[in-house]
């Protein structure tokens, strides 16, 4: 099922966004579908509104990164790039995630104490345990129930900054600062809730946001039509643009450094399995690199000994100088790396560009007077 799941996501991000046959054939059955979904989200935010459901807090500055769409809109960058400022200011910052299909999911546990990874990525699920790599000094923890694994941050770590990562949806946990992400490139989709569309709630609900970040959006050319439709629903809360840029590229097995000019001239096989390949793929072009081929699988894919051993014998078969792929998906592949070709590993980061010190100051002033 693990190896299936990814494609049946892919699936329904496509018949969401309109890019399937299926959403044309399935019309009717995905507008009443989608009805029910609706129908279903309102009754549940109603129960916790009346406080049927209660929602719960810890005592702890909490802040949740997250999303009101299906898909990728860039959390795990900007989770990195929060996680490493707070805890540069003196917060003892600690991760608390879900654990999205890993097997680790509803026992829950400690992925990394900031030192040392307990857990692998199968366990761990895939983002989590590529935060607890990239995170020195944080600890990183999953749990079905957030609030629990909030707990044991502070039990065990003393926490007193929890980022909550893909927590919009989750308001059984109070948190101080609700940060939400929107794709500058596709915002919201057609507009309509799962499965007719990409939406996890209707759009009204981004009222429910202190602060958005435009991704994929150059902050020196602020998308003044995004930001406009995102403040028809959610009023003049503060929107920042935020854009990936190459962070490193190394050698896998090695972690050697190169320039980001190594790429220039060079014929490359290019695969991944991220939420936005193109993104990737238009990366590669930017610094020079020529693409021989490039091969795209669903985003969370976990790859199988027969995958990889394919990509290696097709890219030694076309004599390629590199095989690339992204420092996330290296994370799952880590002990099947080829002898030859050299696989590269490219690393992204968020800039916030301008607007860094903005941004900064806007999370901190939330954590104080909250």
């Amino acid at each position: 099922m693990r190896k299936i799941w990814p494609w049946i996501e892919r699936l329904i991000l496509e018949i969401g966004e309109g890019r399937s046959f299926a959403s044309y054939c399935l019309g009717p059955c995905l507008y009443f579908s989608s009805l029910v979904y609706t129908i279903l989200v309102r009754l549940r935010l109603f129960f916790y509104r009346r406080g049927i459901i209660r929602t719960r807090s810890l005592p702890c500055k909490v802040i949740s990164v997250g999303n009101i769409t299906v898909g990728g809109t860039g959390k795990t960058p900007l989770t990195l790039y929060l996680a490493r400022e707070l805890k540069d200011l003196g917060y003892r910052v600690a991760i608390i995630s879900r654990g999205y299909r890993g097997s680790a999911e509803k026992a829950g546990g400690i992925v990394s104490d900031g030192e040392n990874i307990l857990m692998n990525a199968e366990e761990a699920g895939d983002e989590p345990y590529f935060l607890a790599l990239k995170l020195k000094g944080i600890p990183v923890i999953i749990h079905k129930d957030r609030f629990q694994a909030g707990r044991r941050a502070i039990n065990t770590f003393g926490s007193d900054v929890l980022i909550l990562d893909d927590g919009f949806q989750h308001i059984r946990l109070k948190r101080d600062v609700d940060i939400v992400l929107v794709d500058s490139s596709n915002p919201f989709g057609n507009g309509h809730v799962l499965p007719r569309g990409v939406l996890r709630e209707p759009l009204a609900q981004l009222v429910r946001a202190d602060l958005f970040v435009l991704t994929r959006s150059d902050p020196d050319l602020r998308p003044a039509r995004t930001i406009s439709l995102v403040r028809s629903y959610a009023g003049k809360k503060p929107v920042f643009c935020c854009t990936h840029l190459p962070e490193g590229l190394f050698v896998a097995g090695r972690r050697e450094r190169l320039g980001l000019r190594t790429l220039e001239g060079a014929s490359l096989l290019a695969f991944c399995a991220v939420a936005h390949p193109d993104d990737f793929k238009s990366m590669l072009l930017a610094m020079g690199g020529k693409l021989v081929r490039f091969i795209s699988f669903p985003d969370h894919y976990w790859y199988t000994d027969d995958d990889l051993e394919s990509i290696w014998e097709l890219a030694r078969g076309l004599d390629v100088d590199y095989t690339i792929t992204t420092e996330k998906d290296y994370s799952r592949i880590a002990e099947k790396i080829p002898v030859d070709p050299p696989l590269l590993i490219l690393g992204i980061k968020v800039s916030f560009g301008n607007e860094a010190m903005a941004f900064k100051n806007c999370i901190l002033e939330r954590l104080m007077v909250s």
